[in-house]
């Protein structure tokens, strides 16, 4: 039984590792309001900015994907 729970857990760790932190490392990487200074070692997030994107990004998971939200519903048994 424990086998297979630490089985379960490095493909849950892996799944995590691929799907959410892999992206969101290259997104950080090429966004305008991140940056790194090699000599310092120290990297910096304009928040003004940042906060910004990430209100954009909430609207569009909220309304622009409304046929994905609408499907979603369908499948939960709901009325679209």
């Amino acid at each position: 039984m424990l086998s297979k729970m630490t089985g379960l857990t490095g493909q849950l760790a892996l799944g995590i590792r691929v799907f959410v932190l892999l992206p969101a490392a290259g997104a950080a990487a090429v966004l305008p309001f991140v940056d790194f200074d090699k000599a310092a070692g120290l990297m910096t997030i304009d928040v003004n900015a940042a906060s910004t994107a990430a209100a954009g990004a909430i609207y569009a998971a909220a309304t622009g994907s409304t046929f994905a939200w609408s499907r979603w519903a369908k499948r939960r048994g709901g009325a679209t």
